[in-house]
């Protein structure tokens, strides 16, 4: 077993989104022009804000799209209504994360949870964006073939895979809901 304490001072929350439009066949990212970088939406979590909220927030924020959590069959370790041994998928889908990552940067840890959504590729994009001074950066709607190739970080690359092989597994409700 391995254990690691970091009190608030010394760790973020982030939360972020692998956005797909189905009907289209595209993912939604971001372009870093500073950098040449191409990576997923994320960003910070407000203080008191539910995780799911913020990756929703956060993809609109940095590439203007409105989106909403996809659920997916993805085996995940969460209990299902007290049952501690989950290991498979959950019937009907499920909106929980679909991958986390760490990293740590001057000491401080960066979580970043992940999660599944979907989007109108068709959808006038909202110009209101959250930008930072430091951020400069283009929302970029990529054809799902071309995803994993085209995304700069590895983590990224096997996040964006896995949402796109559970989508394509028929596992995701790719209609909306009215």
């Amino acid at each position: 077993m391995s254990r690691s304490l970091h009190l608030s001072e010394s760790f973020v929350i982030s939360c972020g989104t692998i956005t797909l439009d189905i009907d289209q066949s595209k993912v939604l990212v971001i372009y870093l022009r500073k950098t040449g970088e191409y990576c997923l939406p994320k960003g910070r979590k407000d203080v008191g804000e539910q995780l799911e909220a913020t990756a929703v927030r956060e993809t609109y924020e940095e590439t203007g799209y409105i989106v909403e959590l996809l659920p997916l069959q993805l085996t995940t370790l969460a209990t299902l209504h007290g049952n501690d041994d989950v290991r498979s998928a959950i019937p009907g889908g499920t909106t929980e994360p679909v991958a986390v990552t760490q990293r740590t940067t001057q000491g401080v840890l960066k979580i970043i949870f992940w999660y599944a959504a979907r989007g109108d590729s068709c959808a006038i994009r909202q110009m209101h964006t959250t930008e930072q001074d430091d951020e400069d950066f283009d929302a970029v709607w990529c054809p799902m073939d071309e995803v994993v190739r085209l995304l700069t970080f590895h983590d990224d690359k096997t996040i964006a895979a896995r949402v796109i092989e559970a989508a394509r597994g028929g596992g995701s409700e790719s209609k909306r809901q009215e």
